[in-house]
């Protein structure tokens, strides 16, 4: 599969506009990306704490809670809003996973919409073509086995 080098193509103004506003677009689309990648790892760690401002305000709260609920403990105080951030990150991933599938999807193809359209109809030719010639060698398997 060839790719026309859309940056030896004469490009008017505009179509140059655009393609560096595409280009810039897709870095800070891997910017976001490893930046996303980074926090993921530091949050599947095991070094990760919350803040000692987030710890005390958490202990002043269990204490008042303890002594409301007349000394009994409570041990789930947090864990549902935990599961919930937990749910969010884990949404979060699958997300990212299905955005960069979709990116991948593009890989290859020029920035260029109409140009891009032209390589995927070209490319559906091109199957169509080798399908043919699939059938066409199939036929003569069967045949020569007759």
């Amino acid at each position: 599969m060839t790719t026309p080098n859309v940056k030896t193509k004469h490009l008017n103004g505009e179509d140059d506009q655009q393609l560096q506003r595409i280009e810039a677009l897709h870095q800070q689309l891997k910017t976001e990306q490893a930046r996303a990648q980074e926090l993921l790892a530091k949050l599947k760690s095991e070094d990760v704490q919350p803040p000692r401002s987030i710890l005390k305000e958490y202990h002043k709260h269990a204490k008042r809670l303890e002594k409301e609920a007349g000394g009994k403990k409570r041990i789930d105080i947090g864990m549902s809003d935990m599961k919930a951030e937990e749910r969010e990150i884990r949404e979060l991933e699958a997300r990212v996973s299905g955005l960069e599938g979709k990116v991948r999807g593009f890989e290859g193809l020029p920035p260029d919409r109409e140009l891009a359209l032209t390589e995927v109809e070209k490319m559906r030719k091109e199957l169509v073509v080798l399908a043919r010639r699939r059938d066409e060698m199939f036929e003569g398997l069967v045949e020569g086995e007759k």
